[in-house]
């Protein structure tokens, strides 16, 4: 089974994955923050993490990573986002959620840049010859499936850290916090 055909994936996986968590970050910080920072920061989270999915989407369904440029500069702004949400509002944040989304953001981040040296290092004729037309399919499904298991597992109790994710019981049944207005 061919390596980079099975992992071809990953990157769009660990997209989603991470946008995913800073969507979670996001939502709590604009829905329980307690000042117009922490909500600001929130928005940020949140648009970052859509904008991670939206990316993450074009990339699978192309069966490769398409504009590394632009996917090291959202792994970036996601990886100083979620620096600043801990910052700016430490009690609230999850250390585990942050830190999982900057493994995801650093996984993309690094894809990005690898695929960006290759690309310099050859001719646009040698690139378009070596670029493969889509993935192998049975090697293309398995990376899917194992990217997928991973990212889930990282990103499953990450979410649940996140201050949106603490509000819901294990049957995904909101919570009243007496006093709390909701």
């Amino acid at each position: 089974m061919n390596l980079a055909a099975l992992t071809r994936s990953w990157p769009s996986l660990a997209a989603w994955g991470a946008g995913l968590v800073q969507l979670g970050l996001g939502g709590g910080m604009v829905t329980r923050g307690v000042d117009v920072a922490s909500r600001s920061v929130g928005l940020v989270l949140a648009t970052v993490g859509a904008t991670a999915l939206v990316w993450g989407i074009i990339a699978l369904a192309r069966g490769r990573l398409v504009a590394p440029g632009v996917a090291m500069a959202i792994a970036l702004l996601g990886t100083l986002s979620a620096g600043v949400a801990l910052f700016v509002d430490p009690v609230r944040v999850s250390v585990h959620a942050v830190a999982v989304a900057v493994a995801l953001w650093l996984a993309l981040g690094v894809a990005s840049a690898v695929l960006l040296r290759r690309r310099s290092r050859r001719s646009s004729a040698d690139d378009a010859q070596a670029r493969p037309s889509g993935p192998a399919p049975a090697a293309g499904v398995a990376g899917i499936i194992v990217g997928a298991l991973a990212v889930a597992i990282l990103v499953t109790p990450a979410l649940s850290a996140a201050e949106a994710g603490s509000y819901v019981d294990d049957s995904g049944n909101p919570i009243v916090v007496p006093g709390h207005g909701h």
